[in-house]
């Protein structure tokens, strides 16, 4: 059945994202910063409350990401973890 991609379908089940005071960088897949949200799949579910086809649920003023996060629904830091992955992706995007 087609669906929305899981992080399984794209990085396979033995693939973890690693987070301690000993790294000083993050190496990304290079995906582009718009996919990061099928990397977190605890977005899903809060995803159609968003106002506007494409929120990166993060400037925008009316996403339900934001708002599940702001209710307890999605930890705050599983967010801060999304809002830093999604500027590094940015930046890495070559002109």
């Amino acid at each position: 059945a087609m669906g929305r991609p899981t992080s399984r379908d794209k990085l396979g089940t033995s693939t973890y994202v690693c987070d301690t005071p000993g790294f000083s960088s993050i190496d990304l897949p290079p995906i582009a910063p718009k996919e990061l949200e099928d990397y977190f799949e605890e977005f899903e579910e809060f995803i159609p409350g968003c106002r506007f086809r494409g929120c990166a649920h993060i400037g925008e003023w009316e996403c339900g990401v934001k708002t599940a996060v702001r209710d307890g629904k999605i930890s705050k830091s599983r967010y801060e973890d999304y809002k830093l992955f999604y500027e590094e992706l940015k930046s890495q995007i070559r002109y």
